[in-house]
């Protein structure tokens, strides 16, 4: 292990900090936003911010439904139990209307689906989608993708709880509580998942070195409160401790690797074993746009 004045020195010249932009995608991953942006050239697009409203809305779009018998939102993300499952993502129950059925979807599986088209919009997401299920119906799967993992055609039991017919998962939130302190310690929890989850999604990473990457998220906006700019040679030894541990691989081995091709493939190896990823996502994408680090 270097000591900490000269790793210091190496991470401010290698960039090795998070960055802002990681910073607000670990901070506030998970959030909706406004209708879809993108470039003016053909090309694959996904809809990142696409809300569950604006899906079943675009669906209807797609499917060229009557008002009188359109697809709807039964249950939004927090009203789903296995929203609430720490592993799993923002799931939302609607009424097909299409297929007559009503289907338990995941946000993050709807805002990863890849189109083509001039531009990324809610119409051509849900179009895919649409696609998508029917050609899962034509290979013989009627009741949503194997296991349930991305979408589900779920059941209304008599108990008042709709259950996935893939998962078996259920899919209504069953906490009543007046406690408003346990109640603001369970929206607490289910944020840190729901980031989780979608760093998990974003960057193809294991979900438990996603919860690394949130809580490390976390740790660099508290050093960077009260109007700091930048983070103090303190803070940063503190950070590569903590990078190291995430990583698995020291300072030194990644001075190397950016010289040596030989152990830049075992570096690679290591952390994406380690991360739960693949060396050519990591080297690609994590590495690059959450540290700034190019091998």
């Amino acid at each position: 292990m270097f000591e900490k004045k000269s790793n210091r020195n190496i991470v401010k010249n290698l960039g090795l900090t998070v960055s802002l932009s990681a910073l607000v995608l670990l901070s506030s991953c998970g959030g909706g936003g406004g209708g879809g942006g993108g470039g003016s050239t053909y090309g694959a697009y996904t809809s990142s911010t696409i809300t569950a409203n604006r899906f079943i809305d675009a669906l209807n779009d797609v499917d060229g439904a009557p008002v009188y018998d359109e697809s709807e939102i039964i249950l939004y993300t927090d009203e789903t139990e296995r929203s609430t499952i720490a592993g799993q993502e923002d799931w939302f129950v609607i009424y097909d209307a299409e297929e007559a059925n009503y289907k338990a979807v995941s946000l993050q599986y709807i805002r990863s689906i890849v189109y083509y088209d001039y531009y990324a919009n809610d119409y051509s997401a849900a179009g895919e989608f649409r696609d998508i299920v029917n050609d899962d119906i034509a290979a013989g799967y009627f009741d949503g993708d194997l296991f349930g993992d991305d979408y589900e055609v779920v059941d209304l039991a008599g108990d008042g709880f709709f259950y996935g017919r893939e998962s078996g998962y259920a899919y209504e939130d069953e906490m009543e509580t007046t406690d408003v302190n346990l109640m603001a310690g369970e929206a607490e929890k289910k944020k840190f998942y729901q980031q989780a989850a979608n760093v998990s999604y974003a960057y193809s990473v294991s979900l438990e070195t996603a919860m690394s990457l949130v809580t490390l998220g976390d740790k660099v906006e508290n050093m960077l409160g009260n109007g700091k700019s930048e983070l103090t040679p303190e803070d940063q030894a503190v950070l590569m401790d903590d990078l190291e541990s995430l990583t698995g691989v020291t300072l030194e081995e990644v001075m190397q690797a950016a010289v040596d091709n030989i152990e830049k493939e075992k570096v690679l190896g290591k952390i994406s074993a380690k991360v739960g990823t693949t060396p050519q996502k990591l080297e690609g994408q994590l590495l690059p746009e959450l540290f700034g680090v190019s091998l």
